[in-house]
């Protein structure tokens, strides 16, 4: 999350570098919410809109950017507790000088990403057992792998001469992650942390290792091979400093929290979902980025 995940990816083509101090992003995510159905596999897509305003204090330099994923997202189960997670996104991303109106934008294949997840609990398997509560508890981790380009020259008059304005972060990342969800009757809580520590990419930035985590309530009512899963909670990520030569910019990092709204409807085989996000609090590069509201959605098929 994907991703997906907080940071900006902030392009600066024709501005000095120093103008480009106080960006940091993860360039890609992983980015869950509540899954469909825990004890199923699925496949589906995703879209994911976000957007950030930058350089606050600064006349000449602010902007408005863009995100916008689609995104490739599977479930399988090799083994009865053991799922596997992956994620394939394509981004189409645009910076828009506000005070000119240019506009800089840049698309292709982002990072992709896959977890190894395993059911420490997980009650909804037993389908021969009546409990009053049901629990699922995951724990695992993945990698993210530098599949999004990453091509960074400072000298260049033609690709974006920022390091953080890229498809990829060009380093390979790993992950950890724990979901628990707990349901009692029709109503049903849950909970998602996840960890990723970054490495240094092959010129030499690193972006900020970075902490998710969310707590959300849900009620689910059908009728008939119909539900509806209307759901509440609170997202929050936070990102250490990035560095570049082993220098730390201190104008990186941050963090922000964002009240989540969403619902989730299912019909037979098929999951549609859509979730919205505002900012409540945050704290981005010093104070000279912010988090706008965001939106995605998806449809998954279960099987």
């Amino acid at each position: 999350m994907k991703h997906y995940f907080f940071m900006l990816l902030l392009g600066c083509l024709a501005l000095p570098v120093q103008a480009c101090d106080l960006c940091g992003c993860s360039n890609s995510g992983s980015f869950f919410g509540i899954l469909p159905q825990a004890h199923r596999g699925f496949v589906g897509v995703r879209y994911r809109y976000g957007s950030y305003n930058s350089h606050l204090s600064s006349l000449n330099l602010s902007s408005r950017e863009t995100f916008r994923t689609t995104e490739l997202w599977g479930r399988f189960y090799p083994l009865k507790r053991v799922q596997v997670l992956a994620f394939v996104p394509y981004q189409f991303n645009e910076q828009t000088l506000l005070k000119t109106g240019q506009k800089l934008p840049l698309r292709g294949l982002g990072d992709v990403s896959a977890l190894v997840q395993y059911n420490l609990l997980n009650t909804f398997m037993d389908t021969d057992a009546l409990r009053t509560i049901n629990h699922n508890l995951l724990v695992g981790g993945g990698v993210k792998l530098p599949t999004g380009r990453y091509q960074y020259d400072e000298n260049s008059l033609t690709e974006v001469a920022n390091a953080n304005f890229q498809l990829g972060t060009g380093s390979t990342d790993w992950m950890l992650n724990a979901i628990y969800t707990a349901r009692y009757k029709n109503w049903g809580a849950n909970a998602d942390v996840s960890y990723r520590l970054t490495t240094t990419n092959p010129n030499g930035y690193r972006f900020g290792n970075r902490l998710n985590a969310s707590a959300s309530v849900f009620y689910l009512s059908g009728l008939g091979s119909r539900s509806i899963m209307p759901n509440a909670g609170l997202f929050v990520e936070q990102a250490g400093h990035d560095s570049s030569q082993g220098v730390m910019n201190k104008r990186t990092g941050g963090y922000a929290a964002h009240l989540n709204l969403g619902t989730e409807v299912y019909i037979n085989k098929i999951s549609v979902g859509v979730s919205y996000r505002h900012p409540i609090a945050q704290h981005l590069s010093e104070g000279e980025l912010r988090a706008n509201d965001q939106l995605s959605t998806h449809i998954t098929f279960l099987f």
